[in-house]
């Protein structure tokens, strides 16, 4: 007998559960979306699947298999649901794809041992043992899916009650959700006490209820864009405002929630926030200095940060995680290096060439001195002069690059930049090992600067009469390489020490500014210097920089506050 009332309810219910998948699945960065839609579509398929099978019009009959068929669904919408709740309110592990074929392969094995068992009782099947066992393992796995979806019922009244993370009215409408969910095995039961076809009506009611419960919630409500409501609300106001990276995480360190510079800073990926953990994206070391700075990578290349953490903690004061604030301090502490370096060099250097200066003026003084002689000591205060005039302009040059707030990052080309530099030099023999070409994004003068301060270097502190200086350029997959290379004396180990380093001391200092201001720039350019020695003589002074050839990247300079 055709029943038209059935098919057409079905068709309704199936295209409410369809519209709502649709309507969820566009805010697919939204945590709990995926299970959401995939729960309101299986809610729906089986709520139709009863309906049409009661409509006569088409040839499905669930007499035999009815209860089987409502349990097996019910295992996977109730994993659906314990998924959907711990994206949603963040407060269970994170649905990784492993976690997802682990849901899929509990609900695939809940069914299968359902259907040993059901063909036990039946008398279908016989299989002896075998089906003994499964009786206790479909009522193992039985409680345990329905403790799962009770949990989920659990987690959203505590995001209400206990957290105050979600809005009494929000959580009533999910958690009304969740127990029609939850307890549809009693419905099932119910309906098959009452006989007849009441099991059919007692349970697609309750199919069809939860499924409106979804769409209002699709539809109605704003619960997907508000989230489990403070803490993604503090995202959006008070993380947001703050001018430093702030990441929260769990107890076993996974994210729970970051701010927009932390995204900027270290490049994550907000879509997939709760399947990475702060190793992941930061390589944050388990215990680290709350005053020692520590460098960390960053999209702007390598930088120090202290790192201020905070515990999370519930009403109960039982610690729910960690929040981390990275106070990047790259520039003040290339300020306190260069006021250390500065004030070591007016009171050494300066003070040395000024005495010196002097001691060779008093014989000129002399009008008996020979001319020779006389023009030995002008020669001898004429280079002393160069020199502090030179070191006046390293100084100028030092600062004009430090102080400014943030560097103009554009489109380099490496090799142009070492032809550039190359074609300036006259007293020495510079030579180019370069490809055609290597481009990145970064800022030009100050690479053009750091170029020509290492060669002048290398020209300068030479023991050769024609110095020999080798340029070479290449790419690093991720950025590019410069290196300078010499055949002088060398680079004193002790000052390589101080530069990596980044302190001097009354004893071990460097011998003058230049290769300060280089390391100064590669790090404000987010770069990493290292130094050489060549066989048989000679130095190399290697500068890897960051490439970020897809799009110009911030440069975070800024201390966070």
């Amino acid at each position: 007998m055709i029943r038209l009332a059935w098919a057409a309810v079905g068709v309704v219910v199936l295209g409410t559960g369809v519209l709502t998948a649709g309507r969820t699945a566009r805010r697919h960065d939204h945590p709990g979306v995926i299970p959401y839609a995939l729960l309101a579509v299986l809610l729906a398929g089986l709520g139709t699947t009863i309906a049409f099978s009661r409509s006569g019009l088409v040839p499905i009959e669930l007499d035999a298999v009815s209860e089987l068929l409502l349990i097996g669904g019910y295992a996977f919408a109730s994993l659906l649901w314990i998924a959907f709740v711990f994206e949603y309110t963040g407060r269970g592990p994170a649905i990784t794809p492993r976690r997802w074929v682990g849901i899929v392969l509990l609900g695939g094995l809940t069914v299968t041992s359902t259907a040993l068992t059901w063909g036990q009782q039946t008398g279908r099947v016989r299989l002896e043992a075998l089906g003994q066992v499964s009786y206790l393992t479909t009522f193992v796995l039985q409680v345990a899916v329905f403790s799962l979806g009770l949990l989920g019922v659990v987690l959203l009244v505590r995001s209400a009650v206990t957290y105050d993370d979600l809005p009494l009215g929000s959580a009533a409408v999910f958690v009304l959700a969740g127990v029609g969910i939850t307890f549809l095995p009693l419905a099932i039961g119910y309906g098959g006490q009452l006989g007849g076809e009441s099991i059919y009506r007692v349970v697609f009611l309750q199919l069809t209820i939860v499924v409106g419960v979804f769409a209002w919630i699709a539809f109605g409500t704003d619960a997907f864009e508000r989230g489990a409501a403070t803490g993604h609300l503090a995202r959006e106001t008070a993380l947001d405002a703050m001018s430093a990276p702030v990441i929260v995480v769990d107890r076993s360190g996974r994210l729970l929630d970051v701010n927009r510079v932390a995204t900027e800073t270290f490049g994550i990926e907000t879509t997939r926030l709760r399947n990475q953990s702060l190793a992941d994206v930061a390589a944050v070391p388990a215990n680290p200095s709350d005053e020692q700075p520590i460098t960390l990578q960053t999209t702007a290349g390598r930088r120090d940060f202290v790192i201020e953490r905070t515990r999370v903690a519930d009403t109960d004061g039982d610690v729910l995680g960690r929040a981390y604030r990275f106070q990047d301090v790259t520039d003040r502490e290339i300020r306190e290096q260069r006021l250390q370096v500065l004030n070591r060099v007016i009171r050494h250097n300066l003070r040395n060439d000024l005495d010196a200066i002097r001691g060779f003026a008093e014989p000129i003084r002399d009008e008996d001195l020979p001319a020779e002689e006389a023009g030995q000591y002008f020669d001898r205060i004429g280079t002393l002069a160069t020199d502090l005039a030179d070191l006046a302009d390293t100084v100028e040059r030092s600062g004009r690059v430090l102080t400014e707030v943030y560097l103009e990052r554009e489109r380099c080309d490496l090799v142009a930049i070492a032809r550039t530099v190359a074609e300036g030099v006259t007293d020495a023999d510079v030579t180019l090992d370069v490809p055609d070409d290597v481009e990145i994004w970064s800022d030009r003068d100050a690479i053009e600067l750091l170029l020509d301060e290492l060669v002048e270097n290398a020209v300068t502190h030479t023991d050769r009469t024609t110095p020999s200086v080798t340029i070479r350029v290449r790419s690093t997959g991720g950025g590019g390489r410069i290196e300078v290379a010499d055949d002088g004396p060398g680079i004193p180990p002790e000052e390589q020490a101080v530069l990596l380093e980044g302190e001097e001391t009354p004893v071990r200092h460097g011998s003058g500014i230049g290769l300060w201001l280089v390391s100064w720039t590669v790090t404000r350019l987010g770069g990493d210097l290292s130094f050489d020695k060549r066989d048989p003589r000679g130095s190399a002074v290697r500068i890897d920089l960051p490439g970020f050839q897809d799009s110009i990247r911030p440069d975070p300079t800024a201390e966070g506050s």
